[in-house]
């Protein structure tokens, strides 16, 4: 307690745990209140029937009692009426001073493999989470929804927390116990990609604590997963230039088959691990069909189909 001229006595009102959550500073009439905690202060007149409080000099409306509760930060005085009406001077300033919070600020950042993806094949996601903030961060969770074309493979063991995956929800699922600030974790997931085009994925991450800054609570990473190119004309003419039925990329799959039929739907070409090599010897210019199909690394069969035109 503390007390001045007209008496302000100071009652600690806990509201956060049942430890001290204000001090007195080196200063008797100051008082360092910690954020989310209120102080109740108490006129210590004598023989007073009502009261004034004042803050920055301004009167509060409404505090007209013994009792004012803070939760702001200022300078606090207060006046006493007696029955008569007569008023006392003004208390004592008492100076109510809020301490800044420390906060904890996590961040998550998910990238995925910077070289070149094609269909079928497995690639990585690597998500690192940081604690910017002063504070600590606990219960830390990350989530990461895999969209339709990826398929889980696995994650890589951390030594921080513990992964997991749901099967039903495609979700990859990270729990960090507790991360210091300036400290980072990382966890790597492995995936496979189902088919080519644009995969966009994010990732987000939450803690127990307040955090400042939620913008740098979700990450969002696109990959272009790239598939067979297979060509609609090549020229078997002798000039050394697009001689052959070239199809980029056949050689990442482990076996492959190529038919080649033509208009009246007659086979004239067939083979398989197809090497690129075919000129369309001994065939007429035009326009044939082709039915190719590769064998992807989870061992199953891709098929693809469409037209290509030999011109000479």
């Amino acid at each position: 307690m503390m007390f001045n001229r007209l008496g302000i006595i100071v009652f600690g009102v806990l509201l956060l745990s049942a430890v001290a959550c204000f001090a007195q500073s080196s200063n008797p009439n100051t008082l360092n209140l910690k954020p989310g905690v209120t102080v109740k202060l108490r006129a210590n007149g004598t023989g007073a029937t009502s009261y004034q409080w004042f803050r920055n000099g301004n009167a509060i409306l409404g505090a007209t009692e013994q009792d004012y509760v803070v939760n702001t930060a200022g300078k606090y005085t207060v006046i006493t009426f007696s029955l008569g009406g007569c008023s006392s001077d003004l208390s004592e300033e008492m100076e109510v001073v809020m301490e800044t919070a420390i906060s904890a600020d996590v961040s998550i950042v998910k990238r995925s493999e910077t070289r070149q993806v094609i269909n079928t094949e497995v690639f990585k996601y690597n998500l690192l989470v940081r604690n910017n903030g002063l504070g600590e961060a606990t219960n830390i969770q990350v989530k990461d929804d895999l969209p339709e074309n990826l398929t889980f493979v696995s994650v890589d063991p951390t030594i921080v927390g513990t992964a997991s995956y749901n099967d039903q929800t495609k979700t990859v699922s990270w729990a960090i116990p507790s991360l210091a600030n300036g400290s980072f974790v990382e966890l790597i997931i492995n995936v496979r990609a189902m088919k080519p085009g644009n995969v966009v994925n994010s990732a987000r991450v939450t803690i127990n604590e307040i955090d400042p800054d939620p913008s740098n609570n979700i990450s969002v990473d696109t990959k272009e997963i790239t598939g067979l190119k297979i060509p609609n004309v090549f020229t078997p003419n002798g000039d050394g230039k697009n001689e052959t039925f070239f199809i980029e990329r056949l050689d990442r799959y482990s076996e492959n088959q190529l038919t080649i039929i033509n208009r009246w739907g007659s086979t004239v070409y067939e083979k398989d691990s197809y090497l690129n090599d075919w000129t369309a010897n001994g065939l007429v210019d035009g326009t044939y069909f082709y039915v190719l199909k590769v064998k992807t690394a989870s061992a199953q069969w891709q098929e693809f189909k469409g037209y290509v035109t030999v011109i000479r």
